[in-house]
C-alpha cells in the first residue's frame, strides 16, 4: 500500500554525461493509496573512496607478537546538488495515481570519470527521499556516469621523444667484463586504446654474457591512496600487451624496430581530477640475462588519452599499415573512412577513435556491467541508438580540435547528437 513505485529517469539514453553538461529528467511516483509527506528530494553527488585492510603486526604487553587488522580509507567529494520537489513547509498530502517531477542540474566542469578499481572507484549518483512523517522513508537511488575527454594535445611534453638506457656489468669469477648497454626509444608519449606504439632497442653487450631474450612489456598500475588512519598506498597492477624477442651472444650488437599495439578494449578513464586515485601506464623493456644474473630493466612513463596526439597521424613520419577491426559490431552501422591513421590498428567508430561512440550509442561494455556484449543487439539492458539510421558525411569534419583531414568524419542530421562532445564508455574495472 502507499508508494508502489519509485523511479528516477533520465532524458539522456545512456546516462552517460560529460562535465559541465546539464542532467536533465524526471522523479515518477505511483501511489495505490492517498500518503501523507512532509517532502520529496532530490540529491546528486560525485565522491571518490577508497578502502582496503592490511594485516600488521605489534608486541603486546607480554612481549609477544601479535597480528591486528588495520583499515585504511579516503574519501573525495567533487559536488552534491540537493533539489526539494515537494514541501519544505509542512505536511502535505499524495494523492492516488501517478506523480511525475522534472529535474535540471548542471554538473561542474572538472571531474574525473566514472571508474571501478580493485581498492577504490569514482562513482556518481542520484538519490530521491520521500519524507513520511511517523514512517519509513522511501529511498531510491539510481548511478549515473561522467565522460571526462582527454586530449594528449593539451600536454606538449606527450609529443617530444623519449629515450632511456641502463648499462650493466657482470661480474664471473671475480671478473668484471665490458658493459651491457640497454637503450630505449619511443618518439612520444601519449596514446589511445588501439593506437600502436613504436619503439627502438638498441642493445650493445660488451660483456661475457649473453642475453637470452628481450622482454618488451606495457603494464598498467593503478594506485590508491589512502588518509586515515594514516597516509598509505595500495596498488594494482596488471599486464596489457607483452612481447618476446631474442636475445644476442656475447660481444655482440643488435638494434630492433617494434610495435607494441595499445589494447582496443582498454577501458581508459581521466582520473586528472581525482586526488586519491592515480592511473599509471609504463613501457618496461627487460635484457634477461639468465638465472645467474640480474636482469636490466630500462622503463617508460606513458599516458593515456582519448584524443590523440596530432604527431601521431604524420604519415610521412611513421609508415606503419593498418588494418580496419573487421570484427568491431559498431562497423556495420558506423562505417569508418577509408583513409586509415597511421599509428592505430583498429578503425575506430564514427565520430571518434577507440572507446567512442555516437551521442545516442551505449557505451560497450558499461563500467558498472562488465559482462556485457560487445554486441549492441544483445544489450538488451541498455536503451539502443535512437538513430541508427544514422550515414556518414564525407564532406564534414571531426568535432575533436587539431585533426587533420585523414580522420573518419560525421556529419549529424538530427537534434539530439552532441557535435561537441560524444558520450562513451568510461571506467574500466581493474
Amino acid at each position: 500500500m502507499g508508494v508502489q513505485n519509485l523511479q528516477i529517469i533520465f532524458n539522456h539514453p545512456t546516462t552517460v554525461f560529460t562535465p559541465g553538461q546539464s542532467v536533465t529528467g524526471r522523479v515518477l511516483i505511483a501511489t495505490s493509496s492517498s500518503v501523507k509527506i512532509r517532502s520529496i528530494k532530490l540529491k546528486f553527488k560525485g565522491e571518490a573512496k577508497n578502502s582496503w585492510t592490511e594485516q600488521e603486526s605489534r608486541r603486546n604487553d607480554n612481549g609477544d607478537t601479535e597480528n591486528y587488522s588495520v583499515k585504511y580509507d579516503a574519501e573525495e567529494e567533487y559536488f552534491e546538488n540537493k533539489v526539494t520537489l515537494v514541501g519544505g513547509g509542512g505536511e502535505s498530502q499524495l494523492e492516488v495515481g501517478e506523480h511525475v517531477y522534472p529535474f535540471n542540474i548542471s554538473l561542474p566542469l572538472q571531474l574525473p570519470s566514472t571508474f571501478n578499481g580493485e581498492h577504490g572507484h569514482v562513482r556518481y549518483m542520484a538519490k530521491v527521499t520521500i519524507d513520511i512523517p511517523w514512517g519509513k522513508d522511501k529511498e531510491q537511488e539510481t548511478i549515473f556516469e561522467v565522460f571526462s575527454a582527454l586530449n594528449l594535445n593539451d600536454e606538449p611534453s606527450l609529443a617530444e621523444p623519449k629515450k632511456e638506457e641502463k648499462e650493466k656489468f657482470y661480474c664471473c669469477c671475480c671478473c668484471k667484463s665490458g658493459p651491457m648497454t640497454l637503450v630505449v626509444c619511443v618518439p612520444y608519449t601519449g596514446f589511445i586504446p588501439g593506437q600502436i606504439i613504436p619503439l627502438t632497442i638498441e642493445l650493445d653487450n660488451n660483456s661475457n654474457v649473453a642475453i637470452e631474450a628481450v622482454k618488451i612489456k606495457l603494464e598498467r598500475k593503478v594506485d590508491f591512496k589512502a588518509r586515515h588512519p594514516n597516509e598509505n598506498t595500495k596498488s594494482s597492477s596488471s599486464e596489457l600487451a607483452l612481447l618476446r624477442l631474442q636475445g644476442i651472444e656475447a660481444h655482440a650488437s643488435k638494434t630492433w624496430t617494434e610495435q607494441m599495439t595499445v589494447p582496443n578494449s582498454l577501458m581508459f578513464s581521466n582520473l586528472k581530477y581525482c586526488g586519491i586515485i592515480n592511473d599509471n601506464y609504463i613501457l618496461k623493456v627487460e635484457a634477461i640475462a639468465g638465472s645467474m644474473y640480474e636482469n636490466t630493466k630500462v622503463e617508460i612513463k606513458i599516458a593515456m588519452g582519448n584524443i590523440p596526439l596530432t604527431i601521431a597521424q604524420d604519415a610521412t613520419q611513421f609508415g606503419y599499415p593498418t588494418q580496419p577491426n573487421q570484427n568491431n559490431p559498431l562497423n556495420e552501422q558506423f562505417p569508418t573512412n577509408s583513409v586509415q591513421p597511421v599509428g592505430f590498428i583498429d578503425p575506430a567508430p564514427v565520430p571518434g577513435f577507440a572507446q567512442q561512440v555516437p551521442y545516442g550509442q551505449p557505451p560497450f561494455p558499461s563500467p558498472l556491467y562488465p559482462q556485457q556484449s560487445m554486441n549492441p543487439a544483445q544489450n538488451t539492458g541498455y536503451i539502443q541508438p535512437l538513430y541508427p539510421q544514422a550515414q556518414l558525411n564525407n564532406q564534414s569534419h571531426l568535432p575533436y580540435p587539431e585533426l587533420n583531414e585523414q580522420q573518419p568524419t560525421f556529419n549529424p542530421s538530427y537534434q539530439n547528437l552532441n557535435p561537441v562532445v560524444t558520450s562513451v564508455p568510461t571506467a574500466p574495472s581493474i
